[in-house]
């Protein structure tokens, strides 16, 4: 039986020039937060399976990665009434369960308030579309350990100026907060086991509208009466009638201290942005993980029809894993897939990078040791120098050479002669 050499669906190779560009957008992600003050972890790509489906995770609960046990764990002879009789670990469906299980495990000696940068791949069983894999980089700074606004304000600032470096502008990041939809469905007499699911259908106003969303509730059984209630309110918000500072008045319950944080957060994110993007209250986000206690935030551009980035504050998270301890975190994700699929559409090149050349030679021919010398002299922080064995068709070669990121070469018939490069292309 052939093998096939195409990679698992969901998943992708990347040649030389794809890696080289994701290598350099990642390189700027890091460096910019790093000059925030963020400080890089690492977590392991795998978690106990317990703590991954006892997350707050929404949907992707759904599409775990199970690992299926090994050795003497795995008794197929013993009584099996699920799949998760057979399996203890599952790959990480996203990078912010991982970090409050190492914050649980490594708050001793951690800085308080703890900044923290990750960086790496997520897992998700998801059907594969253009721009949607099963294996996905991810990049997230957190802040843990504080419940002050201000925290919000700084992630704000730190994602969106990244953005900006990597030549991104005029994008939306929307704001809105939990605590606010969750009132305006208790204001509208939702029931507790109720509201994530309205909350769901809800985050979906931008795309089915006013109408779209009564559908969706009377398909969940929802009362007439609060259908009624959150259809008046909506078609009020979406004409314009409903704002930040007003919708106290036509919902009960919401705090003064929820709208007066929510206000400075996006004013004061909005005198940081120097008019390269605006931040901009917005009911009908709701963010889709259930682990979310506060503020929640998303980068919308005209140029992608997803978000480029999204987070919120989860305050609840690392508690579970300390008894009886109440940590606040506050964490803002980049889609790193989502960026790169537009950097490319754009033709984005690297910059600052170093010349790339390449010397052709004959592995017969005498005084070689002096190539390799010369070619260790040409080396340095600006000069990449790849000796290249000569094949017989240099034409091919040349192409192929020219594909992976190579600018000028030098085919070299006498290796002690100087070595003098021409252009590639």
């Amino acid at each position: 039986m052939q093998v096939s050499t195409k990679p698992v669906k969901g998943t992708r190779d990347f040649d030389p020039v794809d890696a080289a560009l994701r290598e350099h957008v990642k390189n700027v992600i890091l460096s910019s937060y790093r000059s925030f003050g963020f400080n890089q972890i690492e977590t392991p790509v795998m978690e106990n399976i317990d703590i991954l489906q006892n997350a707050e995770g929404g949907e992707n609960l759904s599409m775990l990665f199970k690992v299926l046990k090994r050795g003497n764990k795995l008794n197929l002879d013993a009584p099996i009434s699920n799949e998760n009789d057979l399996v203890d670990y599952g790959l990480r469906f996203d990078l912010t369960l991982p970090l409050a299980r190492f914050y649980a495990n490594s708050h001793s000696r951690l800085s308080k308030p703890f900044k923290a940068i990750q960086m790496g791949y997520v897992w998700r069983a998801e059907r594969s579309q253009k721009g949607r894999y099963r294996q996905f980089f991810q990049c997230d700074i957190d802040y843990l350990g504080s419940s002050s606004y201000t925290v919000e304000i700084e992630l704000i600032n730190a994602s969106a100026n990244t953005l900006n470096k990597l030549g991104f502008t005029d994008f939306i990041v929307r704001v809105n907060d939990r605590r606010i939809l969750e009132t305006l469905a208790i204001h509208c007499g939702v029931a507790d086991k109720d509201v994530s699911g309205v909350l769901v259908t809800l985050d979906k106003l931008d795309k089915i509208g006013v109408d779209g969303i009564v559908k969706e509730l009377q398909a969940r059984e929802l009362s007439s009466q609060s259908i009624d209630k959150l259809t008046t309110f909506l078609n009020a918000y979406m004409a314009g009638d409903i704002k930040l500072d007003t919708i106290s008045e036509h919902v009960n319950g919401i705090e003064p201290s929820v709208i007066a944080e929510l206000d400075n957060i996006i004013n004061t994110s909005n005198a940081l942005s120097d008019n390269q993007y605006s931040v901009e209250f917005d009911l009908s986000l709701v963010r889709g993980m259930g682990y979310y206690t506060g503020p929640i935030f998303e980068v919308s551009s005209p140029e992608f029809g997803s978000s480029l980035a999204g987070g919120g504050r989860y305050d609840n998270m690392i508690g579970k894993f300390l008894k009886s301890t109440t940590i606040p975190a506050c964490g803002f994700s980049i889609g790193f897939e989502r960026i790169l699929y537009i950097l490319q559409e754009r033709g984005y090149k690297l910059t600052n990078t170093p010349v790339r050349s390449a010397i052709l030679y004959d592995p017969s021919d005498n005084n070689i040791q002096s190539l390799f010398i010369a070619a260790n002299e040409l080396r340095s922080a600006t000069h990449d120098v790849s000796l290249e064995i000569r094949q017989k068709n240099m034409k091919l070669q040349l192409e192929s050479l020219k594909n992976m990121g190579i600018t000028q070469f030098c085919n070299v018939s006498d290796p002690s002669a100087a070595i003098e490069f021409k252009p590639l292309g």
